[in-house]
This record gives C-alpha cells, structure tokens and sequence, in this order.
C-alpha cells in the first residue's frame, strides 16, 4: 500500500517530465497539399503555375516504435533526405521547423511552418520560397496525417 502512495505521489513529476505525446506505431496516412501564390510577384502566373505543380496523391506506411524514435524524421520522412533542418522543435503537442531544402527544380528552397502532434495525427502548416535561376515562387501549404490502424501481417 505504502509503495502505491509513493507512486501517485511521483506521478504528477513524472507526467511533467514527459515532452508530449507520442505518435503510436501502426499504418499512417500522409497527405501534403500546397498552394503556388507568386511567381516571380505574380499571381496570375501562380495560377498557371499551380496546374503544373499539382499536390503529390496521399501515401501510406507503417511505422514501428523503433521508426517513431526519431520524431522528426517520421514527421518530414517524405523530405529528411532533401532538407536540412536548421530548427526543429517538438514538444507538447506542437512542432516548429525551418529549414533548407532541394529539389531538382529548385535547388534553393527555404520552408518554414508550425502544427500540432498527437498520439493518432499531426498537422503542419507550412510556407517558404523557392529559387531557381531567374525564377521566385512562394507558396504554402499544409503536412496532415493521421494513424489508421495496424499494419497488414506481412
């Protein structure tokens, strides 16, 4: 009886010290959406832009605890190989980042947003700026997902 009295003592100390909460294993849905607003101060050209550049489908994986260790890479996993995070925060329930990214059509592209975390999803809101050559586009966009079970049986 004693040591259960000790532990719901220690209880509120231990649920302070934990950052937030923690994404669970099992098959996610991921879907990013995003808007071109300029070209080159443009929006009439955005516009044409956007048709050509449209919002990649949603995808799907499975992710075990092991894969959730890194909470980053789970969040950006589509990106990590292309982006640099020069800032990157995640903690109670809401993620903060900035950073550098490539692509083989804009080689300079900086990408900053905010969101929220929880054990079955997430939602990042995003913006940046896109350079290649001559050429300036700024856009924003949107990074949500969401866990929708377990993972098949392989």
């Amino acid at each position: 009886m004693c040591r259960i009295i000790q532990l719901v003592a220690l209880l509120p100390i231990l649920l302070a010290a934990v950052p937030g909460p923690v994404p669970l294993p099992g098959l996610w849905e991921h879907t990013v959406v995003y808007v071109v607003d300029e070209v080159n101060g443009s929006s009439l050209i955005a516009d044409q832009a956007q048709s050509m550049l449209p919002s990649p489908p949603p995808y799907r994986a499975c992710y075990s605890v092991s894969d959730l260790a890194d909470p980053q890479s789970f969040l950006l996993s589509r990106n990590a190989n292309q982006c640099h995070f020069s800032r990157y925060a995640m903690e109670n329930g809401k993620i903060t980042a900035t950073g550098e990214c490539e692509d083989s059509r804009y080689p300079a592209l900086r990408v900053e947003g905010s969101g929220t975390y929880g054990a079955n999803g997430y939602d990042f809101s995003f913006s940046g700026r896109a350079q290649s050559g001559e050429v300036t586009i700024t856009f924003r966009g949107r990074d949500s997902g969401r866990r929708i079970g377990s993972c098949p049986a392989r």
